[in-house]
């Protein structure tokens, strides 16, 4: 005997399942393991489907040969039916989707599925197989989804189950009859449960958690307490809730949860109950309410994990300052690192803290020469590892205590900031706001987990190396981080496979490491603290987390170890300055500590701090490209302190190769004649050569090379030539020779490139004074673009006006160039003839007169050798 059976408090999802499981299991029969919800009872009074549901009382259990499971595998409830599961030969088919576990019942068929509802993987097997299911049926099946989704809007809801009730509703589902189940009118004994409930509810916070525990009992059994906690959770604002009514003899526990730290499965497992991470029940006996309130909260303090811990907001490491520094070098290495607080040191062992307000009176007082351990603060307060982080807020704020440090066997070990505090206080806000007025276009907020994304955009390889980057990372007790581009990128929906990642702790030995795990190259670099991987089909950046600082204006950046926060606090933009961790414990989690998803969705280029051109002037041309290459705009502020950059003239003192090479990237990544004429707005172009102007005939000629090196490329793909070197010959042309040449100077462009950009300038002038008079005859066009080099053809036809001398271009590139003797040494030697000087010859006619039309074929090549050229 064939029987499917469920859970021993069933609700929609539960007799949904059952009678979805009929259409697999046709010969079985249908048994109640318990009772049902009063209105799943009301709803089967009112609308029986086509199927008898049977008591257990009624059916010989022995006779039992296969127990299909539906919305259930938990041996603690499924009621009479678990004495059975031990029996000799016994078929066990399980059909759930709570996560499996080490006491959940053991099928030799499971169908254990990611979904909020038991009924969607039916659906789903129904929809497959092309099953006929009638309305009523489809009815059913939906108030299942619906029920177990919180009508599609609880966060456990997935994209299977909303397609699941579409496909229901195409079968006729009646949404007017789920409405009326789903969101029926209370009982007056309901309501006065629910009051009873709310008013005896107390608040626990565990591990930065707000837990919120009601109890209430009653004599007799109310059923649907679930709807009841629906309620509860509506009316109070809290992480996770649990509901503890005694009736009759047992104690039934409601969980429902907000936040992943909380996850109620795990907490009701001691119980015998089960469920999924954010809803979960059990049915408790033998134990009074007082005692089942206890117990449970002695497990919520084991297995609650908090969201974040106080390793996940502090700065670390942290910039020190030895005892017997002076003021006036306390001073100095605040400007340099850009802090107010510099924790005081003897050794190793911390001292104390002194701040910039005590720096600043000492020097206005004449100490500079003091010791920073004479005015350091000696008792402020300190925590470790272990704190609470609700503890920290509540010190920082009642002690107005700007800088926490935090201390292990006296030394600092990073430190909480008032940034970091609030950063922390404002993602709890958001969280426990739920995010309710975000508009459906803000994607994200900060610590979003961005890991579905991740696997929705970088390929399998790339996203799995990203997931072993971060196993890595555990195992040798430091944070990776995946940064820059790809980050940026992928927020703006796009792929990104520059991948670089960077590691608090060392980035060398976990290159070394990873590279070992997947057997590739790994090529290290101690000055800098950074490493290339190189697989066999990519290869990725490797730094360690670092700070910078500029010892004077357009200067080399000088680098020092530091945290991911100072390492992100380096860049350019705010857009570049995401990461996401790649630890397995917060694989995917999106950091953002300077409103770099702000600027991407309001599409705005920003820096980050107000001496930004100043340090690295380069980054005016890459706020450009920036903003020429995404279609963002530059912030007014960015405008302002460019044109305070101009004015101060810093960007004579930028390195020639620098602003060479961003000026590639600029005709590289954006389209060049739109970037010109922004370059040309912010008055940067005198600063490549005082004589540059924009003028309508270089914008002509750019976007002229524009569109010929896009016809080129459709044609040519196999050739690569610098698109970028085509730009600059127009950019310079206009110059005098010896302007170009101190252009180029000024630039230290390479000699390789400077030689390609002065002779495409050059035999271009050449080239056009006599291009008329060679347009008549193919040779003469050969002869006239073959010792030139590619760029400079390209450049040419970019230039030319007339058609005539556009069709000649196009001949020799497509056609006349590719044309060369089919004869080889090897068959003149076969021929008779000598190697020498004479094989020149014999090349160069045979060229020619296929270039004059006269040879079209290998035989005709050979009958003219033997004319012209005599043993």
């Amino acid at each position: 005997m064939d029987v499917i059976t469920t859970h021993i408090n069933s609700d929609f999802d539960a007799i949904a399942s059952m009678v979805a499981a009929k259409k697999f299991y046709p010969d079985a029969i249908a048994v109640f393991s318990g009772s049902q919800e009063k209105s799943v009872r009301d709803f089967l009074a009112k609308y029986p489907p086509d199927i008898t549901f049977h008591k257990i009382k009624k059916i010989d259990r022995k006779n039992i040969s296969r127990l299909i499971l539906v919305d259930v595998k938990n041996r603690g409830r499924i009621g009479q039916f678990s004495e059975i599961l031990d029996k000799r030969g016994l078929i066990i088919h399980i059909y759930d989707t709570h996560p499996p576990s080490a006491e959940g019942i053991k099928g030799q068929k499971e169908v254990i599925e990611p979904v909020s509802a038991t009924t969607t993987i039916f659906i789903e097997m129904i929809k497959q197989k092309k099953i006929h299911i009638s309305p009523a049926e489809a009815t059913l099946f939906a108030l299942g989804i619906y029920e177990e989704t919180g009508s599609l809007i609880f966060p456990s809801t997935t994209v299977r189950d909303i397609t699941a009730a579409a496909y229901l509703l195409k079968k006729g589902a009646n949404l007017n009859v789920v409405s009326n189940y789903i969101t029926r009118e209370l009982a007056p004994e309901e309501i006065e449960l629910l009051n009873d409930l709310v008013h005896a509810a107390r608040d626990y916070i565990i591990h930065g958690l707000r837990i919120k525990i009601a109890r209430a009992s009653r004599d007799r059994y109310i059923g649907d307490i679930a709807s009841l906690a629906h309620k509860v959770q509506g009316i109070e604002d809290v992480d996770a809730l649990f509901l503890l009514v005694m009736m009759e003899d047992k104690i039934y526990i409601i969980a429902r949860s907000r936040v992943a730290g909380a996850d109620v499965s795990e907490i009701i497992k001691p119980f015998h109950g089960g469920g999924h991470p954010t809803a979960a029940s059990a049915v408790v006996r033998d134990l009074s309410l007082e005692e089942t309130e206890e117990k449970l909260v002695t497990i919520l303090k084991e297995k609650i994990r908090p969201v974040k811990t106080l390793k996940d907001i502090m700065t670390s490491p942290v910039k020190t300052i030895r005892w017997d520094n002076t003021i006036k070098t306390a001073e100095l290495t605040m400007t340099r690192y850009g802090v107010n607080v510099l924790p005081v040191i003897k050794g190793n062992i911390y001292k104390g803290i002194i701040s910039r307000e005590a720096v600043e009176k000492a020097l206005f007082h004449g100490f500079g020469r003091s010791k920073a351990s004479e005015f350091c603060t000696t008792d402020a307060f300190t925590v470790t590892l272990d704190t609470p982080i609700h503890e920290v807020e509540s010190l920082m704020i009642e002690q107005n205590q700007r800088f926490m440090p935090v201390i292990k066997n006296e030394h600092i070990i990073g430190a909480i900031t008032r940034t970091d505090l609030l950063r922390s206080l404002y993602e709890s806000l958001l969280r426990k706001d739920r995010i309710a007025q975000e508009s459906v276009f803000r994607k994200s907020f900060i610590g979003k987990n961005v890991s579905s994304d991740m696997k929705d955009t970088f390929p399998g390889e790339v996203f799995n190396i990203l997931k072993l980057s971060g196993e890595v990372a555990k195992a040798l007790n430091c944070s990776a981080y995946l940064v820059g581009g790809s980050v940026r990128d992928l927020l703006r929906g796009e792929s990104n496979l520059d991948i670089d990642i960077v590691i608090e702790g060392d980035g060398i030995l976990f290159a070394q490491t990873l590279g070992k795990r997947l057997r590739a190259k790994v090529k290290t670099h101690q000055r800098f603290s950074t490493a290339v991987v190189i697989s066999d089909s990519m290869k990725f950046d490797v730094a360690t987390s670092r700070t910078e600082y500029y010892e004077s204006p357009a200067a080399l950046p000088k680098v020092e170890i530091s945290s991911i926060k100072k390492d992100l606090y380096r860049r350019d933009f705010t857009i570049n300055t995401l990461a996401i961790k790649l630890n397995p414990d917060n694989f995917g989690q999106l950091l953002d500590f300077f409103g770099g998803q702000r600027d991407i969705r309001e599409k705005t280029i920003r820096v980050l701090h107000n001496l930004s051109f100043i340090e690295d002037p380069t980054r005016a041309f890459r706020a450009v490209r920036f903003s020429e290459r995404f279609g963002f705009k530059l912030s007014k502020h960015i405008i302002n302190l460019i044109k305070n950059a101009v004015r101060i003239n810093l960007f004579d003192k930028l390195s020639g190769s620098r602003l060479y090479d961003e000026l590639n990237l600029l005709f590289l990544e954006t389209k060049p004649s739109k970037t010109i004429k922004r370059l040309s707005e912010l008055d940067l172009m005198k600063f490549i050569h005082p004589n540059l102007e924009l003028t309508r005939e270089l914008e002509e000629t750019f976007e002229a090379i524009q569109e010929t090196f896009a016809w080129f490329k459709l044609l040519f793909l196999e050739e690569e030539i610098n698109k970028a070197h085509l730009f600059l010959m127009a950019l310079f042309e206009g110059l005098k020779t010896h302007e170009r040449e101190k252009a180029l100077q000024r630039l230290a462009v390479p000699p390789r490139a400077k030689k390609e950009i002065l002779e495409g300038i050059n035999q271009s002038n050449v080239v056009f004074s006599r291009l008329q008079n060679v347009l008549k005859e193919e040779k003469l066009i050969y002869n006239t673009f073959q010792p030139l080099s590619l760029s400079t053809i390209l450049f040419i036809i970019a230039k030319a006006k007339d058609e005539q001398q556009k069709k000649a271009l196009s001949l020799y590139l497509t056609t006349l160039r590719k044309i060369k003797p089919v004869l080889t040494g090897k068959d003149l030697k076969d021929m008779g003839y000598l190697p020498g000087p004479l094989f020149n010859k014999i090349f160069k006619a045979i060229l020619e007169a296929r270039l004059e039309g006269k040879i079209k074929s290998r035989e005709e090549e050979e009958k003219f050798v033997k004319k012209h050229f005599h043993d």
